[in-house]
Order: structure tokens, then C-alpha cells, then sequence
């Protein structure tokens, strides 16, 4: 029993200590003249959850979408509570903002059929709190560093 309960608690240091070690500090960027923190969506399963889930952002914070190449990404809201402004970035530079993408409706909410995408290919994609874009004077052509 003894050995059992010291297995457990191994166990539960370990798996405590390796959630911590995973996760992911935020970075800051600029867009514009503005910083913003953002965490940042790497593999297909991060990108694919996006905010999802979320039923926030703090007010200067974002989630940076990294692509391997450019493209056309559709974005949905599924399960989105709250209203997001989209940057459409290239070549480090704002080349597109949809603002705001609404939240899905009650009969979308699990399954959305609206799609967000840019009118022209791009490498990331910034989501930050809707009314954002507008609160900061971001436009396109704008740097992003």
C-alpha cells in the first residue's frame, strides 16, 4: 500500500510539473505602433481549437495562427463566445481585417456554416477582441514585428 501511494504521488508531481513545464509563454508583438501579447497556435490541432472554448481575452492579448506557407485559411467560431476582430498577415505585414467576426448563433455554435477568410494569401492570421483593430487606428499595410 505504501509503495502504491508514493507511486501516486510521483505520479502526481510528475504530471503537475510537466503541465507547467508545457506551457507557453506569451510573446509580445507589434502590429503598427500597438504591442500586443499573444499566444501562439503551431500545429494543426492548436490552430483547428483557436478560441474556441474561451470566454475571453485580456484586452491587449491575442492568438497569433503560424502556417507553413501561404494561403487561403477559412476560419469558423466554433463554439466562440465573444465577438473577435481577424488580421490577415503576410510577409509581416497587415494585408486584410475582417472586424468584427461575430460569435457564432445558438444554432451554430457546435457546427458553424460562416467562414472568415482573407482576399489574399497569407502566412498568419492575428485574432485579437473585437473593436480592437479600430480602438488602435490598425489598418492595412501596417508592420507586424
Amino acid at each position: 500500500m505504501k509503495i502504491l501511494l508514493i507511486s501516486l504521488g510521483l505520479f502526481i508531481i510528475t504530471f503537475f510539473f510537466w503541465r507547467w513545464l508545457g506551457k507557453k509563454a506569451p510573446q509580445t508583438i507589434m502590429v503598427g505602433s500597438r504591442k500586443i501579447q499573444v499566444e501562439i497556435a503551431r500545429t494543426p490541432a492548436e490552430r483547428e481549437k483557436g478560441l474556441s472554448g474561451r470566454q475571453n481575452l485580456c484586452a491587449d492579448c491575442g492568438l497569433l495562427f503560424l502556417f507553413p506557407q501561404k494561403g487561403f485559411y477559412p476560419f469558423w467560431m466554433k463554439e466562440m463566445y465573444f465577438d473577435i476582430d481577424i488580421l490577415w498577415l503576410a510577409d509581416d505585414r497587415v494585408v486584410d481585417i475582417t472586424a468584427p467576426a461575430q460569435k457564432p448563433t445558438a444554432a451554430e455554435f457546435g457546427a458553424p456554416s460562416t467562414l472568415y477568410q482573407s482576399s489574399v494569401p497569407v502566412d498568419k492570421v492575428l485574432e485579437v477582441n473585437a473593436g480592437w483593430v479600430k480602438r488602435n487606428g490598425i489598418k492595412v499595410g501596417d508592420a507586424v514585428k
